[in-house]
């Protein structure tokens, strides 16, 4: 119950203001007892406080404490998710994202070095960030408890996060964008590598100019590269592990590299290896999981599957173990089909693939794995 100078009214009467203790007191009679009592009652009826809606603040400079600030105190200068519109030679902006996930700081570390290279350089090209997740990089977390993942709010949705997401993308549609690239780390052991959604030429020559390694996927639905490929090229940037000086400069030099681009030529300017997504592999929430052989456990995996991230598994090899007899593990498309059956089958206690399949983003990071899943299978498309 929140008061304001208009809800505060004299005692009621037959009420006298006094005081005995060192504390303000009223000497009560019937009619001030049932005031007390239908206060307390109008207290303890009210709605509790809802938590406060993400608010989205923009901006048209980035703060100058930027170069000595960490990511854990980013809400000292973003307090709120945040829309930065910078002004370059070419009208048309590059956007760009960072911080989806609050432990994925590749981004904030670009912007920091693109806030130093301003200082000496022009902006070639306009440029249009978002500022996402603040709240969870604060506290170095990918997402808060309780409240939605910031890179699954861009498909609609009810809630202020979706209401916001709404606000974004209505001002990215306004700016008519050249580009988008959507920053984050991941915690398997991968390579750098692009998602795509489409096969457009200027989309894979965008995904050309980060890394020769692109998946080409529709899921999960509600990413923020997913929601803009159809205003401009985008892609998501995945670089690797958070915290690493080479990922952090390789995806600063993309980022100044479409900087500089002037026009999309029709085709990658390096050889690009794409890889299709067949499926998500989603973990039953209640299953128990052990990367150690003997263990009790619903799904046992390897110690050593994430080195089988962007190779080739052969068919019949086996992918996991069952020990309890269960089978926790699904595969499901972009669509919610699922295609367990045709990627796994089971031979007595293992779980072997059904052809050649190449995987990606596994993780041993058992976190990861039930916020977001084990990982992606794929086939490998021509270059």
């Amino acid at each position: 119950m929140h008061l304001k100078a208009a809800d505060i009214r004299p005692w009621p009467p037959g009420v006298k203001a006094g005081r005995r203790g060192g504390k303000w007191r009223g000497t009560q009679d019937a009619a001030s007892l049932a005031f007390s009592d239908l206060f307390a009652r109008s207290y303890e009826t009210s709605p509790p406080m809802s938590p406060p809606s993400p608010r989205l603040d923009r901006l048209d400079a980035l703060p100058l404490a930027l170069a000595r600030t960490d990511v854990r105190d980013v809400r000292k200068l973003f307090p709120e998710p945040a829309l930065i519109a910078l002004k370059g030679r070419r009208p048309d902006p590059l956007f760009v994202s960072i911080l989806l996930h609050g432990n994925e700081t590749v981004g904030f570390e670009v912007l920091k070095r693109l806030h130093a290279w301003m200082g000496r350089h022009l902006l070639p090209r306009s440029l249009l960030i978002f500022v996402g997740n603040v709240e969870a990089a604060e506290a170095g977390l990918r997402m808060s408890p309780g409240k939605p993942d910031y890179n699954r709010l861009w498909q609609g949705g009810t809630g202020p996060e979706f209401e916001l997401a709404q606000s974004v993308l209505a001002e990215v549609r306004a700016a008519k964008p050249f580009a988008a690239i959507d920053l984050h780390n991941n915690t398997g052991a991968n390579p750098l590598y692009s998602l795509i959604h489409n096969e457009r030429a200027a989309d894979r020559q965008l995904a050309s100019l980060f890394t020769r390694t692109a998946m080409l996927t529709l899921t999960p639905p509600g990413m923020l590269s997913l929601a803009v490929s159809s205003l401009c090229p985008s892609v998501t940037a995945e670089c690797g592990h958070a915290g690493v000086e080479a990922n952090e400069t390789r995806a600063f030099e993309f980022v100044l590299d479409v900087l500089h681009l002037d026009h999309w030529r029709g085709a990658p300017d390096r050889p690009l290896d794409v890889f299709e997504t067949i499926g998500r592999m989603e973990l039953d929430p209640a299953a128990t999981i052990s990367f150690a052989h003997g263990e009790a456990a619903d799904i046992e995996l390897p110690a050593a599957l994430e080195k089988w991230n962007f190779f080739e598994r052969p068919e019949g090899s086996t992918f996991a173990r069952l020990p309890n007899g269960r089978s926790p593990l699904k595969v499901v498309t972009e669509t919610g089909a699922n295609v367990t059956e045709a990627v796994f089958r089971r031979e007595g206690d293992r779980l072997v693939l059904t052809r050649d399949f190449s995987p990606a983003m596994l993780t041993t990071n058992e976190q990861a794995i039930r916020d977001d899943c084990l990982g992606y299978i794929m086939e490998k498309r021509s270059g």
